[in-house]
């Protein structure tokens, strides 16, 4: 099956910690970004939150800026970490990430 994306993503790996509900909360990495959605790898023994889970990210990019708090839901689950798509962007986290990702795009191998 082709896979069809909004936007291109890229590979990093930026700190995040992730969490839902009062009581789970778990630390681990991005590891590729999109302005539409995140891989999320928590290297927790705990596989984390079901498909479908609305989740709340909170990571700080390399951009000199504050740190950023988004909401997602868990897209799918993989045996690599959490495909989550973000949820109610601002149109300012909006274009940050997209200039995130565009810049890192740019930058040479």
């Amino acid at each position: 099956m082709e896979e069809r994306r909004r936007y291109p993503r890229v590979e990093i790996a930026w700190s995040v910690a992730m969490g839902w509900g009062p009581r789970f909360k778990w630390q681990g990495d991005i590891v590729s970004l999109s302005p539409f959605g995140v891989k999320v790898s928590l290297g927790a023994k705990d596989p984390g939150p079901p498909v479908g889970t609305e989740v709340h990210l909170q990571f700080t990019p390399p951009d000199a800026k504050a740190p950023l708090s988004v909401k997602g839901v868990v897209w799918r689950v993989d045996p690599d970490g959490l495909a989550v798509a973000l949820l109610k962007l601002g149109v300012d986290e909006f274009y940050r990430l997209k200039s995130l990702v565009d810049t890192l795009l740019a930058e040479p191998a």
